[in-house]
């Protein structure tokens, strides 16, 4: 990631705090297994800026990329990487979801100090002009001996009621041997197109191409992968609303959806589920903004 969107990033969010919170009383999430993450933000504008500039990085990996042309790039990856059609409506181009996406690819690398595997443009398909299904970023941390896949979630909405409850009924697929199989299953064909190369999980990769029966848990623990899946929530806090006041009813919000739906994950391979929270104010006027930027195609820092 070039150094100019590094710093755009550090300037735009901050960690406000980590769940459980013991100063404000907010604890972390019911189906959290590792402490959830805050951040803020004081100027929306700034977060403009960084989805519309975080774009090219978020779509294509970064050795594909030509930084002396990246007005070009930016183009090329409007109309091939991402779902974006300037025929569209405007209501239309609020709902993509690439602002999220874009997002959480650059809080995963600026400050969870993530490696991207595979830029998430390389699943898209300008035929069918459609998000792209399965996770919403595929990225690497290899540490003391533990490989960790983050196979992340993304959501960017003025409520954050209705994205949450969206995630929370998913997640009993989300993190099932089969779906995390499935999504595995669609990067084989991309493996020279990873940006991080890992022998391990090659390994595994290779495999599965050679026996697409093979056992899923079986071969992560043998491999010593687990998956590691954030969940981000990017939404409009009420203007009456203090910062811990908003986060807690995400917190209570999520709570309620667990017990409601009586939420059983069924994944037999090892996990560490998180949730990431940015409250927001003018949450339709950043998308705005960076669809207006778009639309007249604004210099990239």
């Amino acid at each position: 990631m070039r150094d100019a969107l590094k710093d755009a990033v550090k300037n735009a969010i901050c960690i406000e705090c980590t769940l459980p919170h013991i100063e404000s009383g907010v604890g972390r999430s019911c189906l959290s297994t590792h402490n959830d993450i805050c951040f803020n933000n004081d100027n929306p504008q700034d977060i403009a800026k960084i989805i519309y500039n975080g774009i090219v990085e978020f779509a294509v990996n970064e050795y594909e990329i030509n930084y002396d042309d990246l007005e070009k790039e930016q183009l090329k990856v409007l109309k091939r990487r991402i779902r974006y059609n300037s025929d569209d409506t405007t209501t239309t181009k609020l709902k993509y979801g690439f602002y999220g996406e874009v997002l959480l690819d650059l809080i995963l690398r600026c400050f969870l100090k993530t490696n991207v595997l595979l830029a998430r443009g390389y699943l898209y398909s300008p035929i069918e002009n459609s998000e792209v299904k399965g996770f919403d970023a595929f990225h690497l941390i290899d540490k003391d001996g533990k490989l960790d896949l983050w196979l992340g979630e993304a959501k960017f909405y003025i409520n954050f009621r209705k994205p949450l409850s969206d995630v929370l009924k998913k997640l009993q697929i989300s993190l099932s041997d089969e779906y995390v199989n499935r999504n595995l299953l669609a990067i084989i064909d991309l493996q020279n197109r990873f940006t991080t190369q890992n022998i391990r999980l090659n390994v595994i990769l290779d495999d599965w191409q050679e026996d697409p029966n093979i056992n899923l848990a079986q071969e992560m623990k043998k491999h010593k992968i687990r998956i590691t899946y954030p969940i981000f929530i990017a939404y409009e806090k009420n203007a009456t609303d203090k910062y811990h006041e908003s986060v807690k009813k995400c917190i209570d919000h999520i709570a309620a959806e667990f017990s409601r739906l009586k939420i059983l994950i069924p994944a037999s391979f090892e996990y560490r589920l998180f949730f990431i929270f940015l409250p927001l104010s003018e949450v339709k006027k950043i998308k705005e903004s960076v669809i207006e930027w778009i639309e007249s195609q604004e210099p990239l820092i």
